[in-house]
């Protein structure tokens, strides 16, 4: 009974990962390389087994723990997560590689640079832009020069999540900001994923008030313009369960 329990548990989670997989765009229906078919071969070695996907999802049948963790390993996925229960989604998910889930074109480096919150404060954005450093590219986003990290604490909460990616796109210039929408403000030694509305004086832009979604918890602020080290727009996010 307690091993049924386990099975039970295994296939609930194995049915939400698969959810977060497609949301963002890792596991496409009927897509030739990331569709189906093409996770069947490498889940069972065979093109043809896709249907066992469907009937794992319609709750015909249930994924084995075998299979469980050769799907972790796929993915990328921390397999005491989903044999268990135990533990995040992906192993350490703030220093996690993007290769493994990376779409590169042509085989080459991807256009969006993976970062985190202490290198984007301390290097605002002027990064050393190595080969090494880890570079992934999603569907739809396309072009050069984006930023991505995850979000920490819940100050934008619940349009952006602790744990959340945003994909960030560097602004030249204040003139285009847009009042309202999300941004990420590079400051010194901080980083604001905030929205953001330009303050005037006698007509001209003097101030940026911030604003957190999560405004019970989370007074607006301001910033003069000389604070602001970069400026980022936020252009996707990605979202963990």
């Amino acid at each position: 009974m307690q091993e049924e329990k386990g099975r039970d548990a295994l296939h609930q989670r194995f049915k939400e990962v698969f959810a977060l997989l497609e949301q963002n765009e890792q596991i496409v229906r009927r897509h030739r390389e990331k569709g189906f078919s093409a996770l069947a071969e490498q889940l069972f070695g065979d093109r043809r087994y896709g249907s066992l996907l469907n009937q794992f999802l319609q709750d015909k049948r249930q994924i084995s723990f075998e299979q469980a963790q050769k799907f972790a390993q796929i993915y990328g996925l921390n397999e005491a997560y989903l044999l268990f229960g135990e533990g995040p989604i992906f192993e350490k998910a703030h220093e996690r590689s993007l290769t493994g889930n990376a779409q590169f074109i042509g085989g080459q480096r991807g256009n969006i640079l993976f970062s985190n919150i202490e290198a984007l404060a301390s290097s605002a954005i002027d990064v050393d832009l190595r080969e090494e450093n880890q570079w992934f590219s999603i569907p739809g986003l396309t072009g050069q020069d984006y930023v991505a990290f995850y979000i920490t604490g819940n100050s934008m909460s619940p349009t952006i999540a602790a744990g959340d990616m945003v994909i960030c796109r560097p602004i030249e210039s204040f003139e285009y900001i847009q009042d309202n929408e999300v941004y990420a403000l590079v400051l010194q030694n901080a980083v604001h994923v905030k929205r953001v509305q330009k303050i005037y004086e006698k007509s001209k832009l003097k101030q940026l008030k911030l604003i957190s979604d999560n405004h019970l918890e989370h007074d607006p602020f301001y910033i003069d313009l000389p604070e602001l080290r970069k400026l980022l727009k936020v252009e996707r996010k990605l979202s963990s369960l």
